[in-house]
This record gives C-alpha cells, sequence and structure tokens, in this order.
C-alpha cells in the first residue's frame, strides 16, 4: 500500500516543479514564454492520466503555493486559474478514455471557465474592466495609424473614410469578443490535446485520436444554430434590439468558423478523391483564405454536406 502511495507522490512532485518551471520560464523568457504559458497544463493532464484526477487537484493547488511564493500572487492566480482546470479535466478525460471529440468539448468548457473566472478576478483586483482598456488601446491604435497614413499625403477625405471603416470594425471586435473568447479555448485546449497525447503516446498510454481531417463531419443542428443567428440579428437590427443583435453576431461567426472547417474538410476529400496536385491544392487554399467570396463559398458548402453528408460520414438512424 506504502509503495503504491510513493510512486504518485514521486511523479506528482516531478511534475509539479515542471508545472513551476513553465510558470518562472512563461514569466521571465519574452519569445517563448507565452508559448509555454499556453501548454502550462500539459504536466497535470499526464498526472492525471497517470494517478487520477485527486492527484492532479494535488499537484495544482502545490504549484500555484509555490508559484506565488516564488514570482507573484497574480502570476499564480493568472496561470492556476487560466489554465489549471483544462490540465484537470484534460487529464480526466483521457483517464477515462472519452472519444477525442467528447475530450475536446469537455477541455473547452473548462477553458471557457477558466476565462470566465480569471476576467472576474480581474475585475474584482484592478476595478478596471479589461474590455474598456482594450477599446482605449484601439482607439490609440487607430489614431496613430491615421497619423501614419497622413504623412504619407493620403488626402483628408480618404483618411475620414479610413477612419471610419476602422471604427466599425472595432465596433464589431467588441460586440463579437465573447465569440473570440471561445474560439481561443478551443484552441489551447486542442494545443494542449495535441502534446499531451503525443507524450502519453511514448508512455505506453491509449489515446482516442481524431478521425482524419477529410472525414470530419459536423451535426444538423449547427447549420440551424446559423440560421437562428441570421434571423436574431435581423430582428435585433430591425427592432432595435441590441442583446438579440449582439448574441446572434456571437453565434453567427462561431458557427460560421465551424462551418468553414467542415467546407475545408470537404475540399481535402475533393482534393484525395481526384487526386489534385499540391500545387493546385495550394492555390486554392490562399483564394479561399484570403478572398472573402471563396471564403463565404466554402462556408455554404460546409453546411449543404452537413445536412446532405456528400461523403456518407454519418452513422445511419436505426430503425425503430
Amino acid at each position: 500500500m506504502r509503495q503504491t502511495r510513493i510512486r504518485p507522490m514521486v511523479e506528482g512532485g516531478l511534475l509539479a516543479a515542471v508545472a513551476i518551471m513553465f510558470a518562472i520560464v512563461s514569466a521571465y523568457v519574452p519569445i517563448i514564454g507565452p508559448f509555454v504559458n499556453l501548454i502550462w497544463p500539459v504536466p497535470i493532464v499526464l498526472l492525471g492520466v497517470r494517478h487520477g484526477y485527486k492527484w492532479s487537484i494535488m499537484a495544482t493547488v502545490v504549484s500555484g503555493i509555490i508559484i506565488a511564493m516564488l514570482l507573484h500572487p497574480l502570476q499564480s492566480v493568472s496561470v492556476v486559474v487560466g489554465f489549471g482546470l483544462i490540465g484537470i479535466v484534460l487529464g480526466y478525460t483521457f483517464r477515462m478514455q472519452y472519444s477525442a471529440t467528447k475530450t475536446m468539448l469537455w477541455g473547452t468548457m473548462a477553458s471557457i471557465i477558466s476565462k470566465a473566472a480569471l476576467f472576474a478576478i480581474g475585475i474584482m483586483v484592478t476595478g478596471v474592466n479589461p474590455f474598456g482598456m482594450e477599446n482605449e488601446a484601439m482607439a490609440k491604435a487607430m489614431e496613430q495609424a491615421i497619423e501614419v497614413y497622413r504623412s504619407f499625403g493620403i488626402p483628408e477625405q480618404n483618411l475620414a473614410q479610413m477612419s471610419e471603416s476602422m471604427q466599425v470594425m472595432i465596433n464589431l471586435l467588441k460586440i463579437i469578443l465573447p465569440s473570440g473568447f471561445v474560439m481561443a479555448s478551443i484552441v489551447d485546449t486542442y494545443l494542449n490535446f495535441i502534446i499531451a497525447k503525443t507524450v502519453l503516446k511514448k508512455l505506453g498510454h491509449f489515446v482516442p485520436n481524431f478521425p482524419p481531417f477529410k472525414k470530419w463531419i459536423l451535426p444538423s443542428y449547427i447549420v440551424y444554430f446559423f440560421a437562428l443567428s441570421l434571423v436574431m440579428i435581423y430582428w435585433g437590427n430591425t427592432r432595435e434590439i441590441t442583446m438579440l443583435y449582439n448574441i446572434g453576431m456571437n453565434i453567427e461567426v462561431l458557427a460560421s468558423v465551424l462551418l468553414l472547417i467542415e467546407g475545408l474538410s470537404l475540399f481535402y476529400y475533393a482534393v484525395d478523391k481526384y487526386n489534385l496536385s499540391r500545387m493546385v491544392k495550394g492555390i486554392i487554399l490562399v483564394l479561399i483564405l484570403s478572398n472573402g467570396f471563396f471564403t463565404q463559398m466554402v462556408v455554404i458548402a460546409g453546411a449543404v454536406d452537413t445536412i446532405l453528408d456528400y461523403r456518407r460520414l454519418k452513422a445511419p438512424r436505426e430503425s425503430k
């Protein structure tokens, strides 16, 4: 019994030390620091997979205390609150051998909760709304950009149009900021998923894989959410219901990104089916990602494929 407890204690101590080292690197190394900060949950994930979520929780708490002593309490809060829950949840889902999709879903939810908690703590500690600060920074950046263009001799009439366009963009960014947080949560969860999966495979653990990208398929209700968002945007705009409009915009952004991924998956399927060359594939990808019209066409293709299932990837419904 004692031997069974010594091993997780030793590994917990080592992985907690790695997490502490990650925090120090993220605080003092300017170039790779932000990236190391994103993968801070990986040691917590490994400990959770090997010995259970109780040990990963313990390591997270111990790491937070030592980081607060070595660096600063706010640094500890930003790391532990911002990323600790992701590591605990991913470790648990890996240990329970959830599917890759379910693991990503739970990890993304944990990341969203962590970001919301960190945001709330930031407001309570500083008394300043970060969104307001970001808006001020955007406004100053816009003024500086206009001054640069003015120094190039651009007419004031054109500068006024540019300023108006930039202001519209800033207002749009303010509205879709919540969807930006969700997408950021998906990205950092996926990053930790990939790195933890690579390490766990080398350690001999079973880790569920995503299917090949050309076989990705989304549930049909994503299209219904997309259609609902368009209705919400229309009603919110015509009836001047700001909250309805803002919610619709955020749903539309998230649904569009998901349908874009679906459309790109369909594109990769077509590339493989018709044996397109790398050059042709690269040119088409550049056009899709750089031209709004082609991007929208891929989104529409993704929506159609989600409903019609052109690749026949969805399991047939069981007959009653």
